[in-house]
Parts: structure tokens; sequence; C-alpha cells
């Protein structure tokens, strides 16, 4: 055994360690602070600082000591998070009201997993440090590791999803962690042994007593434009993988399992270009000019929805691996040579990404509407190769290139308003001809994607074709629109259909329920049919208040919704002011708000989070439901949204009924027209009138013993399995059925 593979044992294995917990704890963390996305986001921008801190750490600290001896003080560092977890369990994890929620967070990860993520994060500088300075041969590119560790990142983040959480609860899967953190130990100390290196790098020589931080910032001449060009790759690389990530959410298919491709993508470009022998594909250096005019086109052309699903899935895919590769390779080309140069290479790296995230998931959703952030990660690596080049004087012509991006962006859409396959020929060899005479121009390639995405604010409007936007919010929740179309107000997110209504003067037609709560939906017949008490209704989610139009008069009608600005955006629509009911709303994780409620108060429960392809499923795990029931009165029911294109719950919701001891019951309803959607429902009772009032009388199917459906394990706050239920033909289905020569 070559010794240089105990460092790529290291090395894969601290990064595996890292992308697991950070996957292990932030799903320990939904159920406990809500499902939201800002928990989530939350817990990356937490990830990110203490990378940074972790790069810092150890730049500084193999500066300061020099390797030789900073290897021994680092086992001490290794095991110290023995003393903590993963040495001791983890500890009681909870909100604190009263603490705002983004500081609970930080507060409670760094207590219970800031130790061991802070050690994990330096160990990728420490073991190319290590290599840099050992006897060796292969000291002479340390950089290898660096593929090494990203391979680890790659397969923790894949394995999770479909190994770890498939097999294993979360307390097993928190144990499996905790042994192979031990394997980490031994791991470091069998290098420790292995690993030697010249008298040079003993106390006292080479790699000792330097300046650390300041040298790593440290901006003069031609050093100050390299750095500078680092940070802009760094950033831009993270800006493109998380925008795409949230055009994949909001403008193609919100479903969260696909989340992982762009992170895929953004890891194996590392992977691949951090190597002995870096793969690097010809086209995307020689052709880069050609990516970046696509990479605009495939933006706008996705975010009108000119694409149907698969084939903008596919066109982000390829556009952000030639992205990505691009930037990993300018890296890879631009690092520093000399061995003390390393860790400040990274720390610098690092700081770029920190700097990309926070941009995408704290400043962008405050500032625009749109997921105008991807423009921005194309201008920053346009600012880095003018940067590369020197900046220099544009010239007319060049100018009026610019001149025509903008014009083709803007009158594009008024000709074309959905896929044409002339069209888009047009729009693709114009823009191959002008990007190709801008590439010889790094400064005016910058200045015309500088221009793109100045205009696509003012743009927006005219790439989408369904009505037109009254007013368009984003927040951390999502980018809501409500669009006038035809007799229809329409509220959505990305592309699911939050709620319709009438627009007429009539107070009548306005208060009719559209969309998935008609009259004729089974929730329609429950709600409004008279057979069931109706005297206190909870509804989980709120949407544009649509099921208030059956609030009866004397009746209380409580509404939960996690998002503290939907008010803002449903304004428009007056269901919640013509509905006859007292309405009272809680703006909390519905899980957290329901448990304030006095017990069985509510006749109905209905949990609308669902309707949309993003699945919060802690509201649908077996202690959620055990909430539910202590909520809801003795011949009460509890009522599911499921309609979903990419996921089918039923069989969970089958398999989690038969666990709480509950008849489970299933109805549908067909679409009867723009505004009479098709729906899905299920309940959940323990009352067998109530179950036979539904199946007698109201044609429910009750497949609680149903043979037929997919068995599923229960899904619990411990355990659940999204790839089980997922639907992957409906995307299948639309590849296959697109028409590319469609005229």
């Amino acid at each position: 055994m070559k010794r240089v593979h105990y460092l790529y044992a290291l090395s894969f294995l601290s990064a595996f360690l890292l992308f697991q917990i950070e996957l292990v704890i932030a799903k320990i963390f939904l159920p406990r602070f809500g499902g939201s996305y800002l928990v989530w986001g939350s817990c990356i921008v937490f990830f990110q600082f203490a990378l940074l801190l972790g790069y810092l750490y150890a730049h500084v600290a193999v500066r300061k000591c020099g390797i030789y001896r900073y290897r021994y003080l680092h086992l001490i560092l290794v095991a110290l998070p023995l003393l903590f977890f993963p040495g001791r369990a983890l500890p009681e994890i909870a909100a604190h009201p009263g603490i705002p929620l983004v500081l609970d967070i930080f507060m409670q990860l760094a207590l219970s997993i800031g130790m061991a993520f802070f050690v994990l994060s330096t160990i990728s500088i420490v073991t190319q440090s290590w290599l840099a300075y050992s006897e060796l041969p292969e000291s002479g590119n340390p950089y290898m590791l660096y593929a090494v560790s990203n391979v680890g990142s790659f397969l923790g983040l894949l394995s999770y999803p479909f190994l770890f959480e498939v097999y294993f609860d979360l307390d097993v899967q928190v144990v499996i962690w905790r042994i192979l953190y031990v394997l980490f130990i031994v791991a470091y100390i069998l290098s420790l042994r292995a690993i030697r290196f010249p008298a040079a790098c003993a106390p006292g020589g080479a790699l000792s007593g330097g300046s650390g931080f300041r040298e790593a910032f440290r901006m003069s001449g031609e050093g100050a434009r390299r750095k500078l060009c680092w940070f802009l790759l760094s950033a831009a690389g993270c800006v493109l993988f998380l925008s795409v990530t949230n055009i994949v959410t909001y403008e193609i298919v919100p479903c969260p399992l696909l989340w992982v491709i762009p992170l895929c993508i953004y890891l194996a470009s590392f992977t691949l270009t951090f190597r002995d022998r870096p793969f690097y594909p010809e086209w995307i250096g020689r052709q880069f000019h050609l990516v970046m005019g696509f990479s605009v086109l495939v933006y706008f052309f996705v975010q009108g929805r000119i694409l149907p699903v698969m084939p903008g899935l596919i066109a982000f895919a390829v556009a952000l691996f030639a992205l990505c590769m691009f930037c990993q390779h300018e890296l890879y080309e631009s690092r520093p040579a000399e061995k003390d140069g390393l860790t400040g290479f990274y720390l610098i790296v690092s700081l770029g990404g920190f700097a990309g995230s926070m941009v995408v998931t704290w400043i962008i959703p405050r500032l625009f509407t749109s997921t105008v952030e991807f423009l921005l990660g194309l201008f920053l690596i346009g600012l880095s190769l003018a940067l590369k080049e020197g900046f220099s004087r544009i010239g007319f012509y060049r100018l009026r290139l610019i001149a025509y991006v903008v014009i083709l962006v803007i009158a594009w859409p008024m000709e074309f308003k959905q896929y044409n396959v002339f069209g888009v020929g047009i729009a693709l060899i114009a823009f191959a001809y002008i990007f190709r005479d801008l590439a010889g121009h790094r400064t005016a390639l910058a200045l015309c994607l500088l221009a793109v995405f100045a205009i696509e604010p003012f743009v927006d409007n005219t790439w989408t074709a369904d009505g037109k936007a009254i007013g368009t919010f984003r927040n951390y929740y999502g980018i809501y629109e409500i669009r006038a179309s035809g007799h229809l107000l329409k509220f959505a997110n990305g592309t699911t259909l939050h709620g319709l209504q009438y627009r007429t003067p009539d107070p009548e037609e306005r208060a009719e329920p559209l969309a998935y709560y008609h009259r004729d939906t089974p929730v329609g017949k429950i709600l409004g049919g008279g057979r069931f008490a109706m005297d206190r209704v909870a509804v989980v989610g709120l949407g544009v208040g649509t099921l208030s139009a059956y609030g009866k008069k004397g009746g209380q009608m409580d509404f939960f919704e996690l998002d503290p600005d939907m008010p803002a955006f449903v304004g428009m629509f007056d269901y919640l002011a013509l509905s006859k009911a007292k309405l009272n709303f809680y703006y909390d994780d519905a899980r957290l708000a329901l448990r304030k409620m006095p017990p069985s108060c509510y006749d109905v429960l209905v949990i609308d989070a669902f309707s949309g392809d993003s699945v919060p499923v802690h509201l649908l795990t077996t202690e959620a439901i055990g909430e539910y029931r202590a909520r809801v009165k003795d011949n009460g029911l509890i009522l599911f949204h499921i309609s979903n294109r990419y996921i089918d719950l039923a069989p969970v919701i089958v398999s989690n009924a038969r666990a709480v001891g509950a008849f489970a019951l299933f109805a549908s309803n067909t679409a009867q027209g723009s505004a009479l959607l098709a729906s899905d429902w299920a309940a959940l009772t323990w009352n067998g009138k109530i179950r036979d009032t539904l199946t007698a009388q109201m044609q429910w199917q009750d497949r609680t013993a149903d043979a037929e459906l997919k068995p599923v394990r229960p899904w619990t706050d411990k355990y659940s399995n999204l790839p089980s239920v997922m639907k992957p033909r409906v995307l299948v289905n639309s590849l296959r059925d697109f028409q590319p020569f469609k005229w």
C-alpha cells in the first residue's frame, strides 16, 4: 500500500463525514424548528461560515507552527470532539421562543455539531499541506487530494437519500456517524506514522513562523489581481449552483429530491479538475463564448416556460456543468506553484464560496423578484476574465453588439410566446455570432453580461405568457406571482398554482371557491355538504384563503401559515374578506402552533401544505398525525390535500394510518375547466360512523387494508424516504412528448 493512500483515506473520510452530518443534523432540526426553507437556508449559511473558519484556522496555524509541529497539535484538535459530540450523544434540540430563528439555529448548531464540523473542515487543507512538504513522490501536486475530498463529499451527498435515509432511522444514522468518526481518528494516527518529512520541515525549518492572515490577503500588483480572480471564480461557481437549485425549484419542477443535481455537478467539477490528470473538455475552453450565450438563452427560455420540464432540466445541467468546469479549470490553472501559497489559496476560495452563498440565500431574495442570481453568476465569470486580461476600451462596434443582445432579449418574447423551433434557432444563431465577437474582448463580454443582468427585472414580465403580472413578490420561501388571465386572478409560486378567483364586480361570484377547492371537490363536499359539524375548522396552509368561502356564520376558521409575508401577497384576493366565519391567523410552523391550541377543539383539520410539489415531510409523520388527533374531536376528521405531479403520497398516508390505528380514505375529482381543477384528497378518522358516512354516502374509498397499494414503511420524524414514492414517469414523459421541430 502506498503511503499516500493514507492521506487519500483521511481526505475522503473527512469530506464524507462533513456532508453526512450536514444532512443528518438538518433533518433533525426541520421538525423542531418548522420545515421551512428558512431552516435549511440558515443551516447552509452556518455550514459555509464554519467551513470558512476552519480554512482560516488551518491557514494561520500551519503558517505559524509549521506543518511538522502542527500535525501533532492537530491530533489534539481531532480528538477534542470526543469530549462533546460525537464522544457524547447529541444534546436535546428544541426551538427557544423569543430568540430569532436564525440566531437560535446558529447557536444550537454550534453547540451540537460545531466542534466536530470545525475539525472536519480543516482536514482538506491540512492533508494537502502535509503532502506538499512530505518526502512522497506525489508531493509535487497536493491539489489532487482536493479531488479525493470532493469525491468523499459527492458520495456523502448521494449515499444519504438513497442509502442511509432509506434503511436507517436518524438515531442509527447518528450512531453510524459516530463510529465513522472514530475510524477517522484512527486514519489520522496511521497517517502520522506513515508520512515522513525532510529535515527542512523540522521545527525551525521552512514552513514556520509565517505571518498567516496578512499574507493571504496582501493585495499588491499581479498577486492582487490573481487573488481577486480566485475570489470571483469561487463566488461565481457557488452562485451558479445555488441559483440553478432555485430555478429548478421555482421555474422547472419544485421537487426537493432534484436539488442534489446542481450540487452534484458542482462537486463533480472540482473532482474532475483537481487531480493528477485534470479532465477538461476542450470544447468548453475553445467555445466558451457559446457556453455563455447559450446559458443566457437557457435562463430566459426556462423562465418563460418555453421548454418543457425535462428539456429544461437537461439544458440547465449542461450549462451548469460547462460553467463550473470553466471556473474550476481557471482556479486550477492559476493556483500557486509555491507550497507556501496553498493554504492562502484555499482560504480565498472558501471566502468566495461563503460570499456567493450569502448573496444568493440572504441578499438577492430581498432585492429581486426573479431568479436573476444566475445572470449575476455569469457576470462574475465575465468580470474575472476581464480582470485577468486587463480592462481595455470597448469601442463602438462592440457597444453595438451589446445593444443587439439587449434588443433581442427585449423583443424575442414579443414575437414568440411559446416554443417555436424557428424562433429558438434565430436566438441561438444571433447569440452565437454576437458572443463569438465579444469573446475576443473580455471587457466587452463582462459589460454585455452586466447589461443583461441589469435589464432582467424590467423584461421579466414579458417572458411569461400566462397573463399579465399584477404583483410579484419574493422572500426566503419562494417567488409568488399574482396574474390576471382573462376572467381569472391567479396566485402561483413558480409552477405551482396556489389559488384562483373570479375577476368580477359581483361579490357572490368572487366568493365562489375555485381551483382545487370548488364545490365538487372532495373537500368542497365535506366543508359545504352539511353532513359534518363545522363549528371550528383548522386549515394548515393559507394560499389565497379559498377555503374560508365555506365558513359558516357563527363558526370559526383557524389558518396556520408558515410564511409571515403571505398577507401582503393575498391582499388582492378577497375570499377572506367575504367569508362569513370568524377567521384567526397563526404565522408559524403548523406543528409548533397547533401545540398551543386546546385539545379536541376542531371538527375538521385540513392539511393543505402538500398541494405544491415540495413536500414538508415533517407534517406527514406518525408523530405529526398524533398531534393532529389530539386537537380534533372524537367525531372529527383530518383531511390531506395530496395532489402532486411528481410524488405519490397515498402509500405513505395508508402506512401511517395503519401505524396509528386510523382509517385511511381517498377521493378525487376530475377537472371541469380552467377554473375548476382536478384534485386528490385523503382523510383520516378513528370514528367508524364517520368512515361509513364517507364510504357509503360520499363514495370515498377505504384503502386501509388495500393490498394492491405499494407498501412503504411508516414515516416518522426519524425516518422518511421520498425516492420510494417518486413518480419518475412524469419527468420521462415530458422528454418523450417534447417536439423539438414544432412550428
